[in-house]
Order: structure tokens, then sequence, then C-alpha cells
């Protein structure tokens, strides 16, 4: 099958399975078996074209310096701007646009016993995939910001139908965001006269400079942050967590941080390289209160899943400070925690969810031993909690060794500060973690959650197999991905001050 063919499958298939869908009946249970099943293969057909002609690529590691071009064809030309449908994969993009792919039938399977408003469900589901694998795929600047804000609609319908209040705070904060972009690439057209906005071109072009470009690199920390759900900007991430249906939680968590995360390499540091040299103290702070606030609020709540919408804030600040760092291997790390991300995120809210679904409680004090029954769901939480913290020979493990050493070069006391408050972010999940799943009992509680099973089973398993799998496998990925990091280091650091000349006097 020809590459170019296969991104636009990747992208577009979910789209037909979602037209599909709202033209089934539902009317009976084999109706609404064929509505899911139809959802089911429409995002089976991605995953199995991404492993099969897709995923290979990573092979030749040297090709993820440059996207391969599978698709670059003229849209349109005739306006004062041009916009190209060009879909291409390289080390930046291309494991996030797997991963998505990968979870999206676990997230299907998550979502089987969906019992309201079938239709409608999967299609917003299938519509984000759309918008996800889009985002990632895309190799122009305006065709992004299309997929960008995509999804916007759609997660804020989705957390608003499960009776969350939610739904209003996703719908404002993401499309605050989507303007922010939508601003600052207005704003770069202009002062750079550019008319076309393939990501090649605006990544080797002279970027804006002076006051312009400190307001354009201000726009898209800001879409980009927003999206990514870092301290301030979280709380539609954390409400959405643990108000919504457990399913569109899980949603939730696999269109903020990964998306958030590609956009600061690939558009902030790419296109706007001298303000982001400029913005580094104070993002180099705004990655240590994300951290220590996200953790601390982990710690004080009792609600296990604002306790992990926190976490998923926490983890926030240690990307950045990769992102930030400007060396390949720490935005190696950066993007190969935001890819863990999409496994071990949804894992989370999928094993807390399921918990306080069963219990029909929400506080820890109600909870405590609840699960120690309960071997399956302790086993795929505390997968999710290691895939979060990096232990070795899972996922989360290969990013974060490479952000940290990568960010130790630069910032080696801020690296260190990250480290402790990794330190307490661990302390406050091993709390959650004894106080539910290894806690005996209590008597007057007589709670017994039953274990994991079914389709919820087989969807947590997905996550955490992927978690284990690319953990194990990390040595044949990671070259890819620090190939493709090696421009925008490269070009970050060509517009980086000279250091200063050594006082006269000090060399011997």
């Amino acid at each position: 099958m020809p590459t170019d063919i296969s991104l636009t499958l990747i992208v577009f298939v979910p789209a037909v399975g979602a037209l599909l869908v709202l033209g089934l009946p539902v009317d009976t249970d084999l109706q609404r078996f064929r509505v899911r099943t139809t959802a089911l293969f429409a995002t089976l057909i991605p995953l199995l074209i991404a492993i099969f002609d897709v995923l290979g690529e990573v092979g030749s590691p040297s090709q993820g310096a440059l996207a391969q071009p599978a698709l670059n064809a003229p849209w349109l030309r005739h306006f004062f701007l041009q916009l190209d449908y060009h879909l291409g994969t390289d080390g930046l993009n291309l494991m996030l646009l797997f991963a998505v792919t990968a979870v999206f039938p676990a997230l299907i399977l998550a979502s089987w016993r969906q019992r309201e408003r079938y239709r409608t469900y999967f299609a917003m589901v299938l519509l984000v995939e759309v918008s996800l694998t889009g985002a990632f795929a895309t190799q122009d600047l305006l065709l992004f910001l299309v997929f960008f804000a995509l999804p916007v609609v759609p997660l804020s319908v989705l957390v608003a139908a499960g009776g969350s209040g939610a739904g209003r705070r996703v719908l404002i904060s993401q499309s605050l965001s989507s303007a922010a972009l939508l601003a600052a690439i207005l704003l770069m057209l202009l002062r750079t006269g550019n008319v076309t906005f393939d990501f090649l071109t605006l990544g080797t072009n002279n970027p804006v400079k002076g006051a312009p470009a400190l307001i354009v690199a201000v726009l898209l920390l800001f879409a980009f942050a927003s999206r990514m759900a870092i301290f301030p900007l979280h709380r539609w991430l954390v409400e959405g967590v643990s108000s919504a249906p457990t399913p569109v939680g899980m949603l939730l968590t696999i269109a903020s941080l990964p998306v958030g995360a590609y956009g600061l390499v690939r558009v902030l540091l790419n296109m706007d390289p001298l303000a982001s040299l400029q913005l580094v103290r104070p993002l180099l702070a705004l990655a240590l209160v994300a951290l220590f606030w996200g953790a601390l609020a982990a710690r004080g709540s009792r609600d296990p899943r604002r306790i992990v919408g926190f976490a998923l804030v926490a983890i926030t600040g240690p990307v950045l400070l990769g992102v930030i760092s400007f060396s390949e291997t720490s935005i190696s790390g950066a993007l190969g925690l935001a890819f863990a991300y999409v496994f071990f995120a949804p894992l989370l809210v999928l094993t807390v969810g399921a918990l306080c679904d069963r219990a029909g409680r929400r506080q820890l004090t109600d909870l405590a031993g609840a699960a120690a029954g309960a071997p399956r769901l302790r086993l795929l939480f505390a997968l999710g909690v290691a895939g979060l913290l990096g232990v070795p020979l899972l996922a989360g493990f290969p990013g974060l060794f490479q952000l940290l050493l990568g960010s130790f070069v630069a910032h080696r006391y801020v690296t260190s500060l990250t480290c402790l408050g990794l330190l307490l972010l661990t302390a406050s999940l091993w709390r959650l973690l004894g106080a539910i799943f290894w806690t005996g009992p209590k008597a007057e509680l007589q709670l017994a959650i039953a274990d994991s099973h079914g389709s919820e089973f087989y969807a947590g398993w997905i996550m955490a197999g992927m978690l284990i799998v690319f953990g194990f496998s990390a040595g044949y990925f990671v070259p890819y991905t620090v190939h493709g990091t090696d421009l925008v280091a490269a070009r970050v650091s060509s517009y980086a001050p000279p250091p200063a000349p050594a006082p006269k006097g000090t060399h011997k």
C-alpha cells in the first residue's frame, strides 16, 4: 500500500466510521452491538495500517530527521495565503501518531457498556480520533490549526452529556486555546510575509523578531499550555477527569498533554526560537510550580479521581522542562514521556473510575481496602503509576531518563528539584495505591469491589501491554525520535547568544 494513502486512511477512516455509526439504527440490543463493533473496526483499521505500513519507518533512524513526503497536494492557493494538504511522518510525530491509533481501540472497549446516546457518543469519540491523528500527521501549520480546534466541541458535548458541569469549562478553555493559536499564526503571517505554512519552510526561514516574536511566543505558549493542562490552566482536565464518565475522562487525557507537548516542540521552538530563548527562566519556574503544585494537590485530595487528575497535571512540569532545555536528548525525552502518557494516563483514569463507579463512593476513607480483593485492578493501577513515574522496563522510563539527563546539563539545579518533586508525586500516588488496594477493608464498610473483567479488562491490558512492550523495545525506537529532534535543537542553538568571554587574567 503506498504510503501517501496510508496516512490519509489513518486520519479519515474514523471519520467514515462516525458517519456509518450515525446512520445505524439503535432500537434493539443487536443493533446497538453493531454500532459498537462498527466503531471498534473504525479504530482497528488505522492501527493495523500504522503497524504494517508506518511503524516500520523507525528501522531507519536517519529518516527521522526530515518528514517523509507522504502526500503534499495543493489545496487553497488563490488567496493571500497557501494551504496545502500535506501529511508526513518524522521523528517528532511518528510515535505519537502510532500511540493514538493504538489507544483508541482500548477506549472503545472501555465504552462497551455505554447505555445512552449510542450513535452520538461513538461518533464523537471517532471524531476526536480524527482530530488527534490529523494533528500529528499534518505537515502544514494551518491544517494543524484545523485539527487542533476540531476536538473542542466533541469533547465538550461528551463531558456535558455525562451530566457534568465541566463541559462548559472544557469548551471555554479549549476555544480560547484555539483562538490564541489562530492569532499567533496570523501575526506570524503578517510579520514574516510567508504565504506557505509548510512546517519545513517555517522551520528554516527567518523567524519573527523583536516584540512581535515575544507576542507570538506568548500566544503559542498559552495555546499549547492550556491544551497540556499545565498549572494554572489545568482545571478543565481535573474537573473533567473527576466528574465525567470514566471513558470520557480517558478521552480527555489522550487529547491533552500529547498534543500540547508536540505543539511546543513543532511550532514554538521550531518557528519562534528567538522568543523561546527569552522565555527560558519563567518557563523553568512554571515547570517547577506545575510539578510541585500537582504533587501537593494530589497529596491533599481525598478523591481518587482528583488525585489522578492532579498527578497528570504534575507530570506536565517535567515535560515542559525537557522542551525548554533545548537539547535533542531532552526534547526527545519530553516527546517520549508524552508518548507513554497516551497509555498510562487513560489506564489510571480507567482503574480509579471503575473502582469509584462500582463502590458508588468518592472518598479515600470510604474506599479503604475496598479493592484489596481485586488483583487485576491493583496490577493495572500499579502499572499505570509505574509508567507515570518512569520505572525501568516500562515506556515511561526512556522518556523520563532522557529528559532528566538532557536537562541536567543545562539546568542542573532545576533538574535536581524536579527529581525531588517526582519523589513527592511518588509518595502521593503510593498513598492512594496503599489506601485502596493493599489496606485491609474496614469491617463497618463491608465493601467488596468486583475485579476487572470483560471489555474493561481487555481495554486495560491493551494500554498496560503497550507500556510493557515499548519499555522493553525502547532502544529500537529512541534513535528515530532523537534524529527528529536534531534539527529543532540545532535551530534554537543557532539563535542562542554566544557565551560570554572569560575575564582577563583567568587563564594560566
